[in-house]
């Protein structure tokens, strides 16, 4: 795996101490005096007095004198301090940091020293950090001091956290990886037990999903990986033990790690090929497939690649995704909405399924040009030699899909071999950014975010669709596939189950299914669902965890990995001959 960026923790935490917003400028170098030897044996501040058991230190602006042993040292900021059994209070903190880039460069780890200062609170916010700041005199009263060591669990409260802030602390039990969107800055979360679900996957919302998300917040830690921790972790690996200081960025807390990470990755998914009597129907968001000027110019394009190499970059991931997922029909989303004639983003995508599958495939055009006036758009391709459209594709364009969420296309197929015909859906529902500020569609802070009546409104309008046409053209056999922007138990995915409609990828056992993983809450937002008629025909409906749980922006082992930031869904299908008996 190349090396990431591990200049991490330090360029960030020396940006917060010279930051003018939280301490007026970067100080000039002073360096401290030395104390008299006598300062040795002569009474200190409990360091534990200095921090207090709330968020602020009760002796700000105070002159003093404190006592520990170095446990850190960081040449850019300064040093960390800890006070063996400061006191007996497991509310306070034992440690704190001195706030003196001076002192980072005449100390080292495991000296005991007697630092002068003034107590203040470095950073803005509830979450703060204690410090000793303008250093005045020093005095080193012993080497080689073994590193104090405090073991704790999550979950954390905030009152826990506070309480462990700046100490060397050990955890010591079932941890996963549960965020690794930050890996190439050297930064990952762990969560106990499991990866966390996001709140309205597993909780109603409202009330339950703001439960959850406490529940979530208490039950996860930030990682600063140490600088030659170069594994590549990924969500969901298992996490034994984690070892280090209880760091601060002016922000957050972080654990910062002295050694690397011990940790079991991820077995890999499995994809077993179709059977012979079936047919696999994938859904993938292609994470703005944008080709440009479709000649190689045209870079950087809107919403996708910033140059041809990221281009045939990505191009190259997806490849190697169809290649494992190995589709007969696939329906896409984020794909550039600029038509299907030559030099278009979707003329491209075709060349990647032939080359990916070796067979000849063919694109749904419903409209012979751009669906809708989003930048983006859904689309479907089929294998020539397995399905053959059925009458014209349909769009809907009523008011839900107007100006929010993408339109959806319909298209009823024979499937050659069998004969048998089905309609396949495939449809991207309104994001969850660009909150309007009030309004039905302002964020409740129910966990559904903004745009929620809005997602249930074309949800509800596109079922109703779906269901017709299926009706009408198909036996009533309805497949939707997409994006719908809704974790499971939001609104939006409860209308299509209520419309009956099976959720085809739901959760079953002990695992966890997710297609998408933010801000370290693993959650469903791409799906198939079964229309009632279709349901005795699925062979089996599941993820493929391939993308969502994987870092961006580093190169990995299988090329298949990280194509996207979503997880293909992929469906199988046994389709009988007809006039066939089960």
């Amino acid at each position: 795996m190349q090396a990431r960026n591990l200049s991490g923790k330090t360029p960030l935490l020396a940006a917060f101490f010279c930051s003018v917003l939280l301490l007026g400028g970067c100080r000039s170098p002073s360096d401290p005096g030395d104390l008299p030897a006598a300062a040795c044996t002569s009474p200190t501040t409990p360091v534990a007095a200095v921090q207090g058991s709330g968020n602020a230190s009760p002796s700000v602006g105070q002159a003093l004198r404190v006592r520990g042993v170095v446990t850190w040292v960081d040449p850019l900021t300064g040093v960390f301090l800890e006070e063996r059994a400061s006191d007996a209070d497991p509310a306070t903190s034992n440690a704190l940091f001195i706030d003196s880039p001076e002192l980072a460069e005449r100390v080292a780890q495991g000296e005991q020293l007697v630092v002068a200062g003034t107590v203040a609170e470095l950073g803005e916010g509830p979450d703060t950090l204690t410090a000793l700041t303008g250093i005045e005199a020093i005095r080193v009263c012993e080497s080689g001091v073994p590193l104090p060591i405090s073991e704790s669990r999550l979950p954390l409260s905030g009152d826990d956290r506070e309480s462990l802030e700046a100490m060397n602390v050990s955890f010591r039990q079932a941890m996963a990886v549960t965020d690794v969107y930050r890996l190439d800055r050297g930064q990952i979360r762990i969560s106990a037990n499991r990866i966390l679900a996001a709140p309205t996957e597993v909780a109603r919302p409202g009330e339950d999903a703001r439960q959850q998300g406490a529940h979530n917040r208490s039950n996860t830690l930030y990682l600063n990986l140490a600088e030659d921790d170069e594994q590549a972790y990924s969500v969901g690996a298992t996490v034994m033990a984690a070892d280090g200081l209880m760091g601060h960025d002016g922000r957050y807390q972080q654990l910062w790690l002295r050694d690397a990470l011990p940790f079991m990755p991820v077995t890999q998914y499995q994809n077993p090929e179709p059977q012979a009597d079936e047919a696999r129907i994938v859904s993938l968001n292609l994470h703005n497939y944008f080709n440009g000027d479709g000649r190689g110019g045209g870079f950087p394009t809107e919403r996708g690649a910033k140059t041809p190499a990221e281009f045939n970059e990505q191009r190259a991931r997806l490849r190697a995704t169809i290649e494992f997922a190995q589709p007969q029909l696939i329906g896409v989303m984020e794909l550039e909405n600029d038509g299907f004639g030559s030099g278009s983003a979707a003329q491209d995508f075709l060349l990647d399924l032939r080359a990916a599958t070796g067979s000849d495939w063919a694109a749904i055009n419903p409209l012979g040009g751009p669906i809708g006036t989003d930048k983006i758009t859904v689309g479907l391709f089929y294998r020539m030699d397995l399905f053959q459209p059925v009458g014209v594709a349909q769009v809907l364009a009523s008011a839900p899909f107007q100006r929010l969420s993408r339109q959806p296309v319909a298209q009823v197929f024979r499937h050659l071999p069998s004969g048998q015909t089905l309609l396949i859906v495939v449809n991207h529902l309104k994001s969850k950014g660009s909150c309007p500020e009030n309004g039905p569609n302002a964020n409740k802070r129910d966990g559904q975010g903004c745009w929620s009546p809005a997602r249930t409104e074309a949800a509800r309008d596109m079922t109703s669709w779906a269901s017709r046409l299926a009706n009408d053209l198909a036996g009533g056999r309805a497949l939707i596939l997409g994006d719908m922007n809704a974790y499971r138990l939001e609104d939006p995915i409860q209308a299509i189950i209520e419309a009956g409609f099976r959720d085809l990828t739901a959760s079953t056992g002990l695992r966890h299914e997710y297609t998408y993983v933010f801000a370290g809450e693993a959650g469903t937002l791409d799906y198939a669902f079964a229309s009632g008629q279709l349901q005795p025909m699925v062979r089996s409906g599941r993820v493929l965890n391939i993308n969502a749980g994987y870092p961006p922006g580093l190169p990995l082992e299988l090329p298949w990995l990280r194509s996207s930031d979503h997880d293909p869904v992929v469906v199988d299908i046994r389709l009988r001959p007809v006039g066939a008996s089960d």
